[in-house]
């Protein structure tokens, strides 16, 4: 698959600002192409078999077997088909709807996200069932990317997808992190949680990982399928939900899952070694590429953090308070582009359209309303932001006046949470396509005059 580069939007990307910050977003998303991040993982030296951290003698390897789960699952598993050549057994691609390019060297199944669903359940029983056939002579190499917790499920018994889906929904709709999340699919999954490695065993596990957790914890990244050190953790699950004030609403089969992994935690396999992780890329990859690019644009940028948290929209009234502010700075001899990346969060209460780069977007316009030059670009790396078509929003000094011009209240949007519809008429709204990639979340902020 080829990444998909943004086309430019109808307004502010016509701005000298605009273009920097596009051309900036565009030389991160090539840097963290999946594809690319796994044929310089991945090769066949001498009679070895490098895998990111792993050396694997092939006299050793009766056949190789691919497993690819997330996002960039697709462009993962060909560059890897490309690698291996005629080792290549079998295996496997889950991916998200859209997400495949139909020229994949493997079978595709295209599965829900945020929200696990029928398919994913039907990926979730594949996967095991791949794992579980292989023997001491085999090799999965497990490709991992952003996504693959909802779209690769298979609950633990007693556990329904209706009663999977309704508890994720309410954790993300809560406002939980993914590391709350990840804890509560841990102990409800067969595959969470070094489930997958433990099904395999005793196959060698190779598992390449594209992270889009911040601090790129193996446990988190797609819920730890070949972690073994990250047995489910009952009481971090019940913490997470009730944290969230869904603890006394869970349904009861969750709540019963939570009860029995507290009493009974897996066994690891007799040899934990079988299994190698790597992460072969990441926001900070992205991080340092846009910084470059910055650079190779005249400008000075300047890396604010690579942990973003918090509320979407708090974090992007910050934001924007400090992008309003570069036209001082560049004066003072201090920076004019500032980037940061991260993992935000939007507690939903209302019934619209949106994404936590979609409201960083929106909440920064208001702070950089009227200011000249002034640009900022909030977007995922993966090219969809939230339930949307739209990867994250590229507003200026002019958005909220289009938007108001057009009778569009920013208040309004966000009781509501349809802050496409703010950027959408305020012609600002960032659209991609799937990138190929899964990094996390980019925010470029810059000034440079017309």
């Amino acid at each position: 698959m080829t990444a998909m580069h943004p086309a430019p939007t109808p307004d502010t990307s016509a701005t000298p600002a605009g273009r920097a910050a596009m051309a900036i977003y565009q030389a991160a998303l090539r840097a963290v192409r999946a594809d690319a991040l796994v044929r310089a993982a991945l090769r066949v030296e001498g009679g070895d078999l490098i895998a990111g951290d792993a050396r694997v003698p092939l006299d050793a390897i009766a056949g190789v077997h691919v497993l690819a789960v997330g996002k960039a699952a697709a462009p993962m598993a060909t560059a890897a088909a490309e690698a291996l050549g005629g080792r290549l057994a079998g295996g496997l691609i889950v991916t998200k709807r859209g997400h495949a390019s139909g020229t994949e060297a493997l079978p595709v199944i295209e599965a829900g996200h945020p929200t696990p669903d029928a398919r994913s359940l039907e990926a979730g029983a594949a996967a095991h069932a791949l794992a579980a056939r292989l023997g001491e002579r085999d090799l999965l190499l497990c490709l991992l990317s952003g996504g693959a917790s909802a779209l690769m499920e298979l609950p633990v018994e007693g556990v329904s997808l209706e009663d999977l889906s309704a508890v994720t929904r309410r954790l993300l709709e809560a406002g939980a992190p993914i590391e709350e999340l990840n804890a509560v699919r841990a102990c409800v999954s067969r595959l969470k949680a070094g489930g997958l490695a433990r099904a395999a065993f005793p196959a060698r596990v190779v598992c390449l990982a594209v992270s889009d957790v911040i601090g790129n914890d193996l446990a988190v990244i797609g819920s730890g399928p070949c972690h073994l050190a990250a047995a489910p953790d009952a009481a971090r699950a019940e913490t997470a939900l009730a944290r969230r004030g869904l603890l006394r609403h869970a349904p009861a089969s969750v709540s019963e899952a939570l009860r029995r992994a507290a009493a009974s935690p897996p066994a690891r396999p007799a040899d934990a070694a079988h299994v190698t992780e790597t992460v072969i890329g990441d926001l900070w990859t992205a991080l340092d590429a846009a910084r470059e690019a910055g650079r190779g644009l005249g400008l000075r940028p300047a890396v604010l953090t690579g942990s973003l948290r918090g509320e979407a929209r708090c974090a992007g009234a910050l934001l924007g308070a400090m992008a309003r502010d570069l036209p001082r700075t560049a004066r003072d001899g201090g920076p004019d582009c500032l980037l940061a990346g991260g993992e935000t969060t939007v507690t939903v209460r209302g019934q619209g359209r949106g994404g936590r780069s979609q409201e960083i977007a929106a909440a920064a316009s208001a702070e950089i309303d009227g200011a000249e030059g002034v640009a900022l670009l909030a977007a995922g790396t993966d090219g969809t932001d939230g339930p949307t078509d739209a990867a994250g929003g590229l507003v200026d000094g002019q958005t909220a006046e289009r938007a108001r011009s057009r009778g569009v209240a920013l208040e309004a949007c966000f009781a509501a949470n349809d802050t496409y519809t703010y950027l959408m008429e305020a012609g600002a709204l960032l659209r991609t396509g799937p990138t190929g990639s899964n990094v996390g979340d980019l925010v470029i902020a810059l000034h440079r005059p017309a």
